[in-house]
């Protein structure tokens, strides 16, 4: 303890300055690790809300012998009980004020109701 007491107050300064600067760095790095993997997940996310909706519109197709005239048309009343039902916590903004349904990275879904085709989301640039 004896050694302790003796040095001077700007040593013991300088190493909480580096346990500090330590502590940073680590959280900086933990940061950058949270945040790569909050985007993996995201992309998973739209990449089977995406094939789910493609089902969704085929089977449309199938049951209707025509394309759906909107994404709404083929995800019923709620669209939560069929995107991200099993997912939680549930995405609460599904669809904007127009009635669009939006993707994960929050922008609408581009479908074409006369070929029948979705267009895969893509993550913000």
């Amino acid at each position: 303890m004896e050694r302790l007491d003796r040095r001077s107050h700007s040593a013991r300064a300088l190493e909480w300055a580096l346990v500090l600067l330590f502590i940073l760095i680590l959280s900086g790095v933990v940061l950058d690790r949270y945040e790569a993997l909050e985007e993996r997940s995201l992309a998973t996310v739209a990449r089977h809300e995406h094939r789910l909706l493609e089902l969704r519109i085929q089977i449309h197709r199938y049951r209707h012998g025509e394309w759906p005239g909107s994404l709404r048309e083929v995800l019923g009343e709620d669209p939560r009980d069929t995107i991200g039902g099993a997912l939680e916590p549930r995405r609460d903004v599904l669809v904007d004020d127009r009635g669009r349904v939006l993707d994960p990275f929050g922008r609408p879904y581009r479908y074409d109701p006369e070929s029948g085709e979705l267009a895969a989301p893509r993550a913000p640039e």
